[in-house]
């Protein structure tokens, strides 16, 4: 014992994190501590279900069995609120492409709006799979390359703006959050878009910036911020803006109608005050979750979100669940179906186009190595 105190006043001057074997034991210590904290969280989380789990499976059968034979031909009124949505996003597609000189008939857009959800309901990180689909099929029917990107990105850009705006309009009606977090959160929303799209449309400025830093870098940049300023191209006007994000909102809303009309069918209040926070919420986290459609992340959140708004959790479970046969699993089964259409008898071309194609000079030039463009009458696109 005397030995280690005449010891312990040499080690107080020593830094033990500089020592490589006092490190690896600061580290364990603190991989420890994490696997402590996720270990005690984990054991929160199981005691929580089972002291919740037997009024949450009462109300969830109670939910069912007040399910209603009377009530089932509102399935197909959801399944229809379910397409209208789809002609929706078709729509603003279609409002994109034609942009860039392409009418598709709005009948092939919709098949192609179900194809691609099928595909991102059947596969893993499923958003990614279907906007190259989507790509090919554009390419497949005469679009330019920049045209075919831009309406893939677009629509996206355009529809996450929407869905985070009408989360932000959610949570304002169900009173969650402070209001000036709300309106700031809103501003910066609206700001970051204009900006994000402004600065798309000067790309030209950063390869010059680029120039005088580095004539190398320039190099290694060039031809992808060439091939964006092309897609840049395709400008959309203030009018024809407001239209895009009018269709995207349209798109989300028809989904929403889903959401009521499950509750509808079983027999339960609609939460309308906050219905669309859930249901906005649980967009958000399915498009971050890398899972097919959202597996379990829009479930999930969903519940949560049912849950604070004091909706029972099994009757909150009942109506996701309900919600996703419909939306889930109907346009995965649709769109599975949709997708093999496409592969085994392609559309022909009075099926696929309104009229012929008409591309802007800027985007049918043919570049070293790419793909030939389709001839034709040209005409400039619109600008701004």
């Amino acid at each position: 014992m005397g030995q280690w105190r005449r010891t312990l006043p040499r080690l107080r001057g020593v830094d033990l994190n500089k020592s490589p074997r006092s490190a690896g034991l600061a580290r364990w210590h603190r991989q420890g501590l994490s696997r402590s904290l996720a270990a005690l969280l984990a054991v929160g989380v199981v005691v929580a279900v089972v002291l919740r789990a037997p009024s949450a499976v009462r109300d969830f059968v109670s939910a069912f069995e007040k399910m209603r034979p009377a009530r089932l031909p509102l399935l197909l009124v959801a399944a229809s609120a379910e397409l209208v949505s789809f002609v929706f996003f078709a729509r603003l597609q279609a409002r994109f492409l034609r942009l860039g000189g392409q009418h598709l008939r709005l009948r092939i857009l919709v098949r192609l709006s179900l194809a691609s959800s099928g595909l991102r309901a059947l596969l893993p990180v499923g958003t990614v799979v279907s906007s190259g689909w989507l790509y090919e099929k554009y390419r497949q029917f005469d679009a330019p390359a920049p045209v075919s990107l831009f309406v893939v990105l677009a629509s996206g850009f355009v529809s996450t703006v929407t869905i985070l705006a009408l989360l932000l309009v959610g949570a304002l009606s169900a009173g969650f959050g402070h209001v000036t977090l709300i309106l700031v959160s809103a501003v910066v929303l609206v700001v970051g878009s204009v900006l994000f799209v402004s600065a798309v449309h000067r790309l030209e400025r950063l390869e010059q910036f680029l120039g005088r830093r580095s004539l190398r870098l320039q190099r290694l940049t060039g031809r992808g911020v060439r091939f964006v300023e092309q897609v840049a191209l395709c400008r959309v006007g203030v009018r024809q803006g407001a239209l895009a994000f009018g269709d995207a909102a349209g798109n989300w809303l028809a989904d929403v109608v889903c959401l009521i009309l499950a509750f509808v069918l079983l027999g339960q209040p609609v939460p309308w005050q906050g219905l669309l926070f859930a249901y906005s919420a649980s967009q958000v986290a399915g498009g971050i979750v890398p899972l097919p459609g959202g597996l379990g992340a829009v479930e999930g959140s969903m519940v949560g979100a049912l849950d604070l708004l004091g909706i029972p959790l099994g009757r909150a479970l009942a109506a996701a669940l309900l919600y996703r046969v419909i939306t889930y699993w109907g346009v995965a089964a649709v769109g599975g179906a949709e997708v093999l259409a496409f592969s085994r008898r392609p559309p022909e071309r009075d099926e696929i186009f309104e009229e012929p194609p008409t591309v802007s000079p800027r985007l049918s030039a043919p570049e070293t190595g790419s793909d030939p463009q389709p001839q034709g009458p040209q005409v400039r696109l619109p600008q701004v």
